[in-house]
């Protein structure tokens, strides 16, 4: 009786400790941010639009091949996979050539092995993680992700959105299937944004202020396209869906694989349903990780009583992520549609001014909705008790998911 009292007394210790640390890191932090989102200028460039790995990564390499000076490369996710595999086949093969790579990923959720890093390592290559743990918030630290993906070729060439580097983004993973991503190819005047944004990054793990060589910001020309992107660090992006749903007249398109909105979003879509607008949001039916369907199934019920559509693609896996609204606002990145990407992540995305890009997206999002169920009230209220049961537990933890 002794020991399960004492093995009580211990859990009890370590939830208050990991709660309380976690809320004084997120205060740390938060005290500490001086602008967050960090909105760079518009821009002029050249922009191409991917929605399927396939096309993505035959860009990506040729660019990468092109390369004669430098290549940075940040993804949250960089496996040594078959695709992962041939990148650090090509980044080495580079920089043979004499070429200065930087491969920036993300601590925990990497998934870079061991062997990845030692040759790319031993080929000279600047590998580094980003978000370390640190104390003496080691909880909070340890939920924090650089979720960005961005990668810069010579000063020149950048590309940003939702694709990482693994073999499941090209539908080889057998349980996920077809893999729906957007992703942008720049060159012109945006590229010196994602430079700085990536040499800021990689400055800040390693006390280095290499961001202002001129080097890497070769004179771009004007582009036909006019987008800018906005940057964020645990901080600002709610706030900036927030407005910009408040400013909607006619419709809302959501495209996101999590949709955990948390009270302050879903209290402006309510409102906005209120006031006429026409709410849709586009979900994955598939999962690829616990708990993240479930701890939606609250918001969309509430969602779905007041009139929103919600739809759940069947034909693979959708990662997209995309706010679209009245024709004149387009959002696409690498922010997810829940509380971590709000208030954990590092996240990066692009808006989008240009009339074509922006037809192109919602054109993209709407063919996915054919290929979409529909969900109903009556298919949430239908739901076992098994279900219910794991949105209580999703929701209790739904900011770490």
């Amino acid at each position: 009786m002794v020991i399960i009292f004492n093995i009580f007394l211990l859990l009890i210790i370590v939830y208050f400790w990991l709660r309380l640390d976690f809320l004084l890191g997120e205060k740390n932090h938060i005290l500490q941010q001086e602008t967050s989102p960090v909105m760079y200028p518009d821009r002029c460039s050249n922009v191409a639009w991917f929605d399927t790995g396939e096309d993505f990564y035959q860009a990506f390499f040729e660019d990468i091949q092109s390369a004669s000076d430098n290549v940075h490369v940040l993804f949250y996710i960089f496996r040594n996979d078959s695709i992962g595999s041939q990148l650090i086949d090509l980044l080495i093969e580079k920089a043979s050539e004499g070429v200065t790579i930087r491969v920036l990923i993300d601590r925990i959720g990497g998934g870079m092995n061991r062997e990845g890093r030692n040759r790319l390592k031993n080929a000279g290559i600047h590998f580094s993680y980003s978000q370390k743990i640190k104390f003496p918030y080691l909880f909070y630290s340890l939920n924090r992700r650089n979720h960005r993906k961005i990668t810069i070729i010579d000063g020149k060439i950048g590309y940003i959105g939702g694709f990482n580097i693994g073999d499941e983004y090209l539908g080889r993973d057998s349980k996920l299937g077809f893999w729906r991503d957007f992703h942008l190819r720049f060159d012109g005047e945006g590229v010196q944004d994602l430079q700085a944004q990536f040499l800021q990054d990689w400055s800040r793990e390693h006390n280095q202020d290499t961001y202002r060589q001129e080097r890497y910001y070769p004179k771009a020309a004007e582009g036909k396209q006019r987008t800018h992107f906005a940057s964020t660090d645990a901080k600002g992006l709610e706030q900036s869906f927030a407005e910009a749903i408040q400013q909607a007249n006619h419709y809302i398109y959501i495209a996101s694989p999590y949709f955990i909105p948390g009270s302050v979003i879903q209290d402006t879509l309510l409102t906005s349903l209120k006031r006429g607008v026409d709410i849709t949001i586009l979900l994955p039916e598939k999962r690829d990780h616990p708990l993240v369907k479930e701890a939606s199934f609250s918001y969309l019920e509430e969602l779905l009583h007041a009139g929103a559509k919600v739809y759940h693609f069947q034909d693979g896996f959708y990662h997209a992520k995309a706010l679209l609204i009245d024709d004149s606002y387009c959002d696409v990145g690498s922010a997810n549609f829940d509380l971590r990407s709000f208030h954990l992540n590092n996240e990066m995305n692009t808006l989008i001014s240009d009339s074509t890009l922006f037809h192109t997206v919602k054109d993209t999002i709407e063919e996915d909705m054919k290929r979409s169920t529909r969900l109903t009230i009556k298919d949430l209220k239908d739901r076992p008790f098994s279900t219910r049961f794991r949105e209580k537990i999703a929701s209790s933890i739904e900011k770490l998911l």
